[in-house]
């Protein structure tokens, strides 16, 4: 898979607690660094405020 900086995806990691705020599989993220095989993604909660997930392989995207 083809990922740059800026790209939207899917997170399908099953659903799991971060900093207090559950991340849903399905989740909409867009990269926002790549470090080889490490890839670090932002998301926004249910009320609009961006989270950053780090250490996100590239297989957990779609």
């Amino acid at each position: 898979m083809d990922l740059k900086i800026g790209d939207r995806k899917t997170l399908n990691r099953p659903t799991f607690l971060h900093e207090g705020i559950f991340v849903v599989k399905g989740t909409s993220v867009k990269i926002v660094s790549i470090e080889g095989e490490t890839i670090s993604v932002e998301f926004m909660d249910r009320e609009g405020f961006p989270h950053t997930l780090e250490n996100i392989n590239p297989d957990e995207l779609s």
